[in-house]
């Protein structure tokens, strides 16, 4: 059986218009149920992603199949407390070109509000927002109409992961002024209060994490203005190919990942996606999408993700994307980003190694 066949699931279309997001909130569900030997094949049964999109990075997932990973995993998952275990897990590195502008920020308040603006690309699965006075800064959680069953699970994994990453990025021991939860408290409430290092209050009217206002002005160490610039404007590019792209083309792009780094073509393609050549190719015109163009973000999308790691010198990561030869890969990340790859590399390496795990 070739590579392009042994892991990928039957093609199914995600309905067009259907919100996209990074999966960055499954990954941890994941690991969990991997750790535990739970079958895997039960969390994505019948759904167009499995788990082998995972270890592609830049791989999106529709909120319906998101939500229903989460909703089949947390019967199977034997943890108490698990929103706050599974944030334990978090590393701003593995935030894709969000971690770009996050280690970049000059600010907290700036690095908060960069997630706030970019909901799909920072893997919200609730409905985000904040308030703020001269003294009081506030995140507020709430779930999506039909999802208030997995409330506490994913308000608490979502509170959890936001202050793992503040307190990473200010490498501070950055700490919430007040926690308040919609739902009841558990018989481990005492451990909310020892994570946060806040009050946290339950059964109120709304899920709200305050902080005092100061924190927004904290300057981070590792400020990037290059860096902070270029992820915002590589967020906007995957924010408008995730509200406008067709349910095709992210079927593509999970298979060229999967592949990686061989370059799969068309027929391999095709193959994966149990279609026919003629078939993929009938697809591809009749939606407006190019094979060379799914590629070419595929490859810009990965070596990004590598990069931000801080896994591989940049030689490898020009054979993880496909290209033998590492100028060509300068030329082609140069004209996907307006920057050299060492010049990002250099940027990223020297930040991630100094943030706190």
């Amino acid at each position: 059986m070739s590579k392009m066949t042994e892991h990928v699931p039957v093609y199914s279309p995600h309905p067009e218009g259907e919100a996209m997001v990074a999966p960055i909130f499954l990954a941890p569900i994941i690991a969990e149920a991997l750790r535990q030997k739970v079958d895997l094949q039960a969390l994505f049964r019948g759904l167009a992603v499995d788990a082998a999109d995972f270890d592609a990075p830049g791989t999106l997932v529709s909120q319906r199949e998101a939500i229903t990973v989460v909703r089949r995993a947390l019967p199977l998952l034997a943890i108490d407390g698990a929103g706050l275990e599974l944030s334990s897990q978090t590393r701003v590195t593995e935030r894709g070109f969000l971690a770009l502008g996050l280690l970049g920020a000059a600010t907290l308040g700036e690095a908060i509000s960069l997630s706030l603006r970019f909901p799909q690309s920072a893997g919200y699965l609730l409905q985000v927002r904040e308030d703020s006075s001269p003294a009081i800064h506030q995140t507020l959680l709430e779930p999506h109409l039909g999802d208030q069953d997995l409330q506490r699970f994913l308000v608490d994994l979502t509170f959890a992961t936001m202050v793992k990453l503040r307190r990473q990025v200010t490498g501070a021991n950055y700490s919430p002024s007040l926690l308040e939860l919609v739902s009841a408290a558990p018989t481990h409430a005492a451990v909310y209060q020892t994570f946060f290092g806040c009050p946290v209050r339950f059964g109120c009217l709304k899920n709200v994490l305050s902080t005092e206002a100061k924190w927004l002005d904290f300057p981070l160490p590792w400020a990037s203005a290059m860096a902070y610039r270029l992820s915002t404007q590589l967020l906007e590019r995957e924010r408008e190919r995730m509200n406008a792209m067709p349910a095709m083309g992210f079927a593509i792009e999970r298979a060229i990942r999967r592949a990686f780094p061989h370059v799969a073509d068309i027929a391999e393609l095709a193959a994966s996606l149990h279609l026919s050549e003629r078939t993929l190719r009938r697809k591809l015109t009749s939606e407006g999408l190019s094979y060379r163009l799914l590629l070419d973000e595929s490859r810009r999308s990965r070596a990004l993700d590598l990069m931000a790691a801080g896994l591989r010198p940049i030689a490898q990561i020009a054979l993880d994307v496909g290209f033998s030869d590492v100028r060509a890969f300068s030329r082609a990340f140069k004209r996907w980003t307006g920057h050299p790859p060492t010049q990002i590399s250099s940027a990223l390496t020297h930040r991630s190694s100094q943030t706190h795990p």
